[in-house]
């Protein structure tokens, strides 16, 4: 019985996108970008804060949380001031709860990017970080929520 269950496990592919870990250009990259929820945002915070180097995060914040999201995406800004070295947002009016919770932490501004796009986000990401850092993709942003 213990085989069969160790075979059929070998077999198990991960989900594409939920805390997948890959090397890109010489960084250690940790996309969780299918989508995003409180524990699962946190959870991935919390695991780039044990990588080595500058520890990056991308993302646009969380969406569809009704009338939680300010107060979530605000307490997932104080949460990534506690572990990421660097804060790539994406969508500046999107992530303002998130600007209001890293600076409330006291974030420093230099360390706080806000880009329009993904594209604009890769770009100061390739700008920051050499080879050993870590960038976490946390969420994907449908072009709707993009502001």
């Amino acid at each position: 019985m213990l085989r069969q269950i160790a075979a059929a496990a070998s077999r198990i592919q991960p989900t594409e996108h939920r805390l997948a870990l890959r090397e890109e250009a010489g960084l250690t990259v940790i996309d969780d970008a299918f989508n995003s929820n409180p524990v699962g945002a946190r959870n991935a915070v919390e695991i780039l804060g044990q990588m080595d180097g500058t520890r990056v995060i991308v993302t646009p914040g969380m969406v569809e949380l009704g009338d939680r999201q300010y107060d979530e995406n605000k307490t997932f800004g104080t949460h990534i001031a506690q572990h990421a070295d660097l804060a790539v947002l994406v969508g500046k009016e999107q992530t303002r709860p998130i600007q209001d919770g890293l600076r409330e932490a006291g974030y420093p501004d230099n360390q706080i990017a806000i880009v329009n796009t993904l594209f604009e986000a890769r770009d100061v990401v390739r700008a920051r970080t050499k080879p050993g850092d870590t960038v976490l993709y946390e969420n994907d942003l449908p072009d709707q929520y993009n502001g």
